[in-house]
């Protein structure tokens, strides 16, 4: 036992370590977010795009254009900050599940069962440890967000049409200053890990309690360049600018985001699972419900900034010959600011390669409820030739955001515990994802 509790002790400690950054960086990354839109300067703190007239002095244009131009800008930030808040409250940690299932010996003693596998990787099966029963574990997970609804945010881009003047009616144009348009291009870095460590508990033979508590570390970085784009053959002195003299007016501006870095406490997250069925029988289920706490850092992505909650059912097989099935089915009620609600899967099979070795294929799946957010569009403007161009407002597709991923992993046998490892890829391109998610742990039961 004193082994035990130095291996665990070990494995958390280094788990720690790894998710803690070279260089502290104290909160607000949210509120630094922002600088990525907040162009040109003498509007206040609350203006993302401040503009100026041709003659330097308010007018009716400029103010609409300016309301529509912060608008949509806080649109974009909520949608982004909240694609990220929820890719990291959604990194899967290996199942907080037993690895081994046990059947009762002639004498009546729990004898572990040298012909099922060590269970799934990611998804939760219906067996439980069993009362008195104990396990304890750590794993990380690392992973670079690359693209946006398919699109790399190294290449996002958004268009920002004026509001219709009168005369009213499709296309923009009339008057001359709604063929002027801003035009955002994002470069945007995002680098995450998440420290698990769980513990659960048999508190009977069918009810299994556990905690898991991720210690979640942050790195964003980027730049935009906003540019005012003017109508074929329009005076650019006429129209608006981030400034300067009239007759050379600023139509271009940079805002650059410096490396942040934020490491805190995520989401702790309770779970309790109550198995059905007997421990003998080859078909399990299950019910589980699980509750995220926010006691994250909101303001630094380290958490969604609210209470997430979740139900579903497990079922599981034995198939034979070492093989097992594993199906998960729920809801997740979310919140936090612009997180939605949604259905939540999983289904797996995994296989005993060897008396140590289990290998493990799943795909994981949410659908999220509610409306569609950030709805792309095609605007027309027609410029003083009387030439008519389409301008989408962005050049990332209108998705509802559902996510499909596939995972890969083993769990391999050390004694008390087993070592376990996965990748997980985006299957579709739904959300905020990243190219490969990688995951290492040791997990251990007494």
């Amino acid at each position: 036992m004193p082994r035990l509790h130095a291996a665990v002790a070990a494995v958390v400690a280094c788990s720690l370590c790894a998710a803690a950054p070279a260089s502290g960086q104290s909160g607000g990354l949210r509120a630094r977010f922002g600088q990525l839109f907040t162009f040109g300067s003498g509007c206040g703190a609350d203006v993302l795009f401040c503009l100026k007239s041709g003659s330097g002095t308010p007018d009716f244009a400029q103010e609409a254009f300016s309301t529509n131009a912060n608008a949509t800008a806080r649109e974009l930030t909520v949608f982004l900050q909240a694609a990220i808040a929820q890719g990291i409250a959604t990194v899967p940690a290996p199942s907080a599940g037993s690895g081994e299932t046990f059947r009762l010996s002639e004498l009546g003693v729990p004898v572990r069962n040298e012909e099922t596998s060590l269970g799934p990787i990611l998804a939760d099966r219906a067996v439980t440890l069993g009362q008195g029963k104990f396990l304890i574990g750590a794993n990380l997970t690392t992973l670079r967000f690359e693209q946006l609804r398919g699109v790399s945010l190294d290449g996002l881009e958004f268009n920002v049409v004026q509001r219709d003047l009168p005369p009213t009616g499709p296309p923009l144009g009339d008057p001359a200053i709604e063929r002027t348009y801003l035009a955002v291009a994002t470069h945007l870095g995002f680098d995450a890990s998440v420290a698990n460590l769980f513990f659960t508990a048999g508190i009977t033979d069918r009810l299994d309690l556990s905690v898991l508590v991720p210690v979640v570390r942050v790195t964003l970085s980027g730049f935009s360049d906003a540019r005012i784009m003017i109508g074929a053959g329009d005076d650019p002195a006429a129209g608006f600018s981030f400034g300067g003299p009239a007759e050379d007016p600023k139509l271009q501006e940079r805002s650059v985001l410096d490396r942040q870095e934020a490491t805190g406490l995520g989401a702790v997250a309770l779970k309790a699972k109550y198995r059905l069925t007997a421990t003998e029988s080859r078909v399990g289920l299950a019910v589980i419900g699980d509750v995220r706490l926010p006691t994250a850092k909101d303001e630094d992505f380290l958490g969604p900034g609210g209470v997430w909650a979740g139900a579903s059912g497990v079922f599981s097989a034995d198939l034979g010959g070492g093989f097992a099935t594993n199906g998960n089915l729920g809801a997740a009620l979310r919140g936090g600011d612009g997180q939605r609600n949604a259905l939540v899967a999983a289904l797996g099979v995994d296989h005993r390669t060897s008396a140590r070795l289990t290998l493990a294929a799943e795909a994981l799946a949410q659908v999220p409820f509610g409306s569609r957010q950030l709805v792309r569009r095609e605007v027309s403007i027609r410029d003083a030739q009387g030439t008519t161009r389409q301008v989408a407002t962005s050049n990332l597709p209108t998705l509802r955001d559902h996510q499909l991923d596939g995972s890969l992993g083993f769990k391999f046998r050390l004694g008390q515990f087993a070592l376990v490892g996965s990748a997980l890829v985006p299957l579709n391109d739904g959300g905020l994802r990243g190219n490969v998610l990688w995951t290492i742990g040791l997990q251990g039961g007494f």
